[in-house]
């Protein structure tokens, strides 16, 4: 079989090509035609690819969790029954897992060695993890997210799941007693200030020793989000008076993430990445420095 050969494109484009300089520039932008379209069908082939391989993902999600055993599916349905929107049974159900795919099984691990008594879940959402971890551990559940009306009534009732509204970096952690654990799932990218100040303020909320199981989107994955800032290291520091968004202000490297941690006084103890819907998510397991 003989294979086309097509030019490579290597030539510089000119700043502002002009009559004689045009004519040549679009001789070869044409003689290049073959090698850019050969190109861009590599490039959606293998985006079909990966697209099929994350919606396999996401039918996965869907069924039981045998490794993690009944505690999680058992989790998910209660919350889907409960949850006061359409929104979780619809799409984050399926979604929510790949973003912390190894959390629970790290939780569950850690929980049949240590027999924790209060575990704290900033950004706990419809509450997944919060019911799973109360089920896991029989530790008593303490929930801070912005939006706290959506862990429903009867979720809260059934397991005893304290849930306080306030934002983690413009707050103090409402709860005095030190916490045995920390659950942070897909929240520091939501952070509008410099990170340090309030994963700091968390590890003081862990007795010495206490765990912090986090995820977040991975940058290398994701992509840099540049505005309105190009390191985390720009941001300001947390202030009542400055105004916050709702949405991913800053995405972190994995290098990021454990500067942050480590300046924060927390020691990493595992860091891997979960599948994720769109791109890949860092998932950490670090601990309290004594």
């Amino acid at each position: 079989m003989v294979r086309a050969r097509f030019p490579k494109p290597t030539d510089r484009v000119p700043a502002e090509p002009d009559g004689d300089e045009w004519d040549s520039w679009k001789s070869r932008l044409l003689n290049r035609l073959p090698y850019v379209r050969w190109l861009r069908q590599r490039e959606q082939a293998k985006s079909r690819e990966i697209e099929v391989l994350r919606e396999s993902l996401v039918r996965l999600s869907e069924a039981p969790f045998q490794s993690f055993g009944a505690a999680l599916e058992q989790a998910r349905q209660e919350v889907t029954a409960h949850a006061p929107v359409g929104e979780y049974a619809m799409r984050y159900r399926a979604e929510e897992p790949l973003y912390w795919l190894p959390i629970p099984s790290w939780i569950a691990e850690w929980a049949a060695r240590t027999g924790p008594r209060r575990i704290l879940d900033i950004g706990s959402g419809y509450g997944t993890l919060a019911v799973f971890i109360s089920i896991v551990t029989r530790a008593r559940v303490f929930c801070l997210d912005t939006e706290p009306w959506r862990l429903a009534q009867p979720l809260r009732q059934r397991y005893d799941i304290e849930v306080v509204g306030g934002n983690v970096e413009l707050i103090e952690i409402p709860w005095q007693e030190p916490m045995d654990a920390v659950l942070m799932t897909e929240v520091i990218e939501h952070f509008n200030f410099h990170p340090v100040p309030t994963m700091r303020k968390v590890a003081q909320a862990l007795t010495p020793g206490g765990r912090l199981f986090m995820s977040t989107p991975d940058a290398a994955s994701w992509g840099k989000l540049t505005d309105p800032y190009s390191d985390y290291r720009d941001m300001p520091y947390p202030d009542p008076a400055l105004p916050t968004v709702d949405r991913h202000v800053y995405q972190f490297t994995e290098d990021e993430i454990v500067s942050v941690l480590n300046e924060s006084g927390f020691e990493i103890e595992r860091l891997t990445r979960a599948p994720g819907r769109w791109g890949l998510h860092l998932n950490v397991d670090a601990t309290r420095s004594e």
